[in-house]
């Protein structure tokens, strides 16, 4: 399970220092939007030492946003990102395959198998997303709000100006059996505008979303988990069903509603998974 993943600019270390004391589930090194562009170099140079400093301390997984394809910078992205031993880049700005295939061509010539979860910010990334989420070395999509908004022209603070392009990357994971990731929230302070905005993209499919600050890392965890009713309803549909099918039927009926083989099955991955995210935090 990745519910949050947290942005942190890989050329500031006391922010780096932090991460793995955050809950996160995931700390992505920025090497693009939060690095200025006089800064990018040193920000690859420490990358290594940065992602030691969070191994050491704790098994979130670590991944690098890159720069874009056409930045200029990816080339020495991937190196660096080789260098430093991290299996998973997150690609800014995708707007097609041939994005995906050049960055994996780049880490093939330094000698790595990179996974991708690939951001897609752009009117082209969008209707692009199934051929992105078919490419091989692809475990996740991602939807930019920010960017999309600046290319289409529309202002951001509005989630029903994106409902659409945010919709289809969701449902062009899913058809991949790919993760969803949602767009950071940059509002700070604002935990009921993060939980509002969470719970909305848990209903359109997404497994979790970028964090941009420490303090946003608790409310997504908690969006993204299963909530005790979730378990409690889960648990009565298998006993239920389990039941049934050894009296010889395919349904039952839960507290007057009929419940079946997709009710079965959709509360055994919510069983199966939190317990799988329980026996993960047992052993931390």
């Amino acid at each position: 399970m990745l519910r949050s993943l947290l942005f942190v600019p890989a050329n500031v270390e006391r922010f780096v220092r932090k991460a793995p004391e955050t809950g996160a589930d995931a700390v992505v090194l920025d090497l693009e939007d939060s690095v200025p562009e006089g800064a990018k170099a040193e920000a690859r140079r420490g990358l290594a030492r940065s992602a030691e400093e969070i191994r050491s301390r704790s098994d979130q997984l670590i991944a690098v946003r890159v720069n874009s394809v056409g930045s200029g910078h990816l080339e020495d992205d991937v190196r660096a990102v080789a260098d430093s031993s991290i299996g998973v880049v997150v690609l800014p700005k995708c707007e097609g395959p041939e994005h995906v295939k050049r960055l994996r061509e780049l880490a093939s010539e330094v000698g790595v198998d990179l996974r991708v979860i690939a951001l897609i910010e752009s009117p082209r990334g969008v209707l692009s997303a199934d051929l992105i989420a078919s490419v091989d070395g692809v475990m996740g999509l991602a939807f930019g709000k920010y960017d999309y908004s600046l290319a289409m022209g529309i202002l951001p603070s509005a989630n029903a100006n994106v409902l659409v392009p945010r919709s289809l990357v969701a449902i062009a994971a899913k058809a991949h059996n790919l993760i969803a990731v949602d767009t950071p929230y940059a509002v700070l302070n604002d935990p009921d505008g993060l939980r509002a905005e969470a719970l909305e993209a848990r209903s359109l499919g997404y497994d979790g979303k970028f964090a941009v600050h420490p303090s946003q890392v608790p409310v997504i965890n908690e969006v993204f988990s299963p909530s005790e009713r979730d378990l409690i309803w889960a648990r009565e549909v298998v006993e239920v069903l389990e039941r049934a099918r050894r009296e010889g039927r395919a349904s039952a009926e839960l507290r007057g509603v009929m419940v079946d083989e997709v009710h079965y099955r959709i509360a055994k991955r919510i069983l199966d998974g939190w317990s799988g995210r329980a026996q993960s935090e047992s052993v931390k």
